[in-house]
């Protein structure tokens, strides 16, 4: 707000806003607004739109009040049908449309789902946390130095301990395992993600995204 008045007075304008008068410039109507625009109109049909339901029932009884018929006063929820006959009678029916966001994703429109979404504000608020093993396929032991990648959770450089402390947690998970018993993939990466996490959650108080990578050899 402030940069856009620096950018009106820069092109010679003279701003005047609720600090210096007691003016007010909201997009609602007043009521007597509102009423002068119902005797303007004379509409035959009243339905009031934008607004939460308290407000809505409020603007319908203000119309009742300067002479619209009650029956032609409609406060629908959204997504609420109301239809209108050819002979100009109108009804509100318990018929329902869906009415829910409808997200734009690139080229794809509608079609991202509430994990997606989820996951995206997760990234957004803690970041991710990516786990590389490489694992023997035979035994699921450990092969090497577990490489870790943290991406808008916490700073690698300036986190050595975090970092080293996850490490040696991967490491006792993975040494950990039967060495007579064969890798299983997805047991593994469930074990890194929920006790590395909570790990996580002990040293920091956030939850990023723990994204697991086993490579098998």
């Amino acid at each position: 707000m402030q940069s856009l008045k620096d950018t009106l007075v820069r092109k010679g304008a003279r701003v005047i806003h609720y600090a210096h008068m007691d003016i007010h410039a909201g997009g609602h109507a007043k009521q007597e607004d509102l009423k002068l625009m119902i005797r303007l109109t004379k509409p035959k049909y009243v339905i009031p739109i934008h607004g939460n339901r308290f407000l809505l029932q409020a603007h319908a009884n203000l119309a009742e009040h300067i002479g619209i018929p009650r029956e032609n006063v409609f406060v629908a929820d959204n997504g609420q049908v109301m239809e209108f006959s050819a002979g100009g009678v109108g009804r509100l029916t318990n018929e329902k449309v869906i009415t829910d966001y409808v997200m734009v994703d690139g080229l794809g429109v509608g079609d991202v789902s509430t994990v997606v979404l989820r996951d995206r504000r997760m990234l957004a608020e803690d970041g991710m946390f990516v786990i590389i093993a490489t694992i023997d396929r035979r035994t699921g032991s450990l092969i090497g130095n577990p490489d870790i990648i943290s991406r808008g959770f916490i700073y690698l450089r300036e986190n050595k301990e975090v970092i080293e402390k996850a490490r040696a947690h991967v490491k006792k998970i993975l040494h950990d395992a039967d060495p007579k018993s064969p890798a299983f993939d997805d047991y593994i990466k469930n074990k890194l993600r929920n006790d590395v996490g909570q790990l996580l959650f002990t040293l920091t108080k956030r939850r990023p995204m723990i994204l697991p990578v086993v490579i098998e050899v």
